[in-house]
C-alpha cells in the first residue's frame, strides 16, 4: 500500500524525485566528510598529545 503510494509519487513527479535523491546524496556526503574531518583532527590531536 505504502510502496504504491511512493511508486505513483515518483511516477507523477519524476524530475522532484531525481533533485530530492541527489540533494539527501549530497547531505549524506557532506556528512561524512565532516565526520572525517573530525575524526582525523581527534587523532592528530591525540598523537600529538602522546609525543609530548
Amino acid at each position: 500500500m505504502v510502496l504504491d503510494l511512493l511508486g505513483e509519487a515518483v511516477a507523477a513527479n519524476p524530475v522532484l524525485t531525481a533533485i530530492l535523491v541527489v540533494m539527501i546524496a549530497l547531505l549524506l556526503g557532506a556528512y561524512l566528510f565532516v565526520r572525517r574531518i573530525l575524526v582525523s583532527a581527534k587523532e592528530g590531536y591525540r598523537a600529538g598529545q602522546s609525543e609530548r
